[in-house]
Parts: structure tokens; C-alpha cells; sequence
């Protein structure tokens, strides 16, 4: 994440950064030398307040208007912990897919 103040906090705007900063970094050109096809877009001031509210009500669970670094670690914690349950879960909803007979 990008702490631009040096604070140990992140804000609203630092998050915004860290969003066009892995948005960026995902249109870099790929090994065999191709840029992938990106759309650049603007985003609206009502845009923003709905991908960085749910961030900050999600994980400032001190609820001062930063994500602290503890808080930050939690919230990765719980993000690894929810992805590694979905990994789980999809080769046993692929096994229950392949045993259902076709009509």
C-alpha cells in the first residue's frame, strides 16, 4: 500500500492511489512483449466513495477514518483466509456438478 504522509495510516485518498497503482501495473506489457488491451477510465466522485467506503467500513475497525497497519494485517488476514475457502470449495462444487445427470 502506499502511505504517502508516512503517517502508518491509510486514508481515503492513499487507498484511491493504491487502486490506480495495481489498475496500472495490471496494463504493463506481458512477457511475449504485448500491452494488454486496457480501457482507461475517469472515475466519478460518487465512483470513488463507492469502492473506498466499503474498504474503510470493512477494515478501519477503530473507525477514525484510517486503516492502521494492524488493521491493514487483519484485513489481509481475513482476505487470504476467505480465498483460500473458495479454493476449497470449488473442487467440491465441480464433484457435485460432474455427478448431476444431464437431462
Amino acid at each position: 500500500m502506499h502511505d504517502s504522509d508516512n503517517n502508518n495510516k491509510l486514508d481515503g485518498c492513499e487507498l484511491i492511489k493504491s487502486l490506480i497503482h495495481w489498475h496500472e501495473q495490471g496494463s504493463k506489457e506481458q512477457p511475449n512483449g504485448e500491452k494488454p488491451h486496457v480501457e482507461e477510465k475517469v472515475f466519478s466522485d460518487e465512483e470513488l466513495v463507492a469502492l473506498i467506503d466499503p474498504i474503510l467500513q470493512m477494515d478501519d475497525t477503530s473507525r477514525d477514518g484510517y486503516i492502521d497497519y494492524p488493521e491493514f494485517i487483519k484485513a489481509q488476514q481475513k482476505a487470504a483466509e476467505k480465498q483460500q475457502q473458495q479454493q476449497q470449495q470449488q473442487p467440491h462444487e465441480q464433484q457435485q456438478q460432474q455427478q448431476q445427470p444431464v437431462h
